[in-house]
């Protein structure tokens, strides 16, 4: 079996999971086991890109979770793979959430401070 990955988390998803513990203690592990299997290498996610609702998210992915048996999956992991896709050794977990209205999207596209249509694919500013 592979080597398992490094986990980092961008600060704020520590408040996201604060926000998942409101709604249900139990979305906070269905979280946290997502983003283990992620680094185990036991799942991945679908690749994302430009959206005209959410921004653009090229080079991140996201992988879907809710409670146990629980369908359809109503929340979202949006990650990366760090150094590269091609040579990962890290996750890079940039935003938790629900679905519903893009809003995890959204706010990994403001966390990462993508630019949307900058006409030269997801460039992140904080290099």
């Amino acid at each position: 079996m592979p080597a398992a990955w490094r986990r980092t988390l961008l600060p704020q998803v520590l408040d996201d999971l604060r926000a998942l513990a409101a709604v249900d203690e139990e979305l906070v592990d269905a979280a946290l086991r997502a983003i283990s299997d992620l680094a185990g290498r036991r799942r991945i996610g679908k690749a994302l890109g430009a959206r005209l609702v959410s921004g653009d998210l090229e080079g991140c992915r996201r992988l879907r979770f809710d409670l146990p048996g629980r369908r359809p999956e109503r929340y979202r992991v949006v990650y990366r793979l760090r150094p590269s896709e091609d040579r990962p050794d890290t996750v890079e977990v940039i935003s938790v959430g629900p679905r519903g209205g893009h809003a995890v999207y959204r706010e990994a596209v403001t966390r990462l401070e993508f630019r949307p249509g900058n006409g030269e694919g997801a460039r992140e500013k904080t290099r």
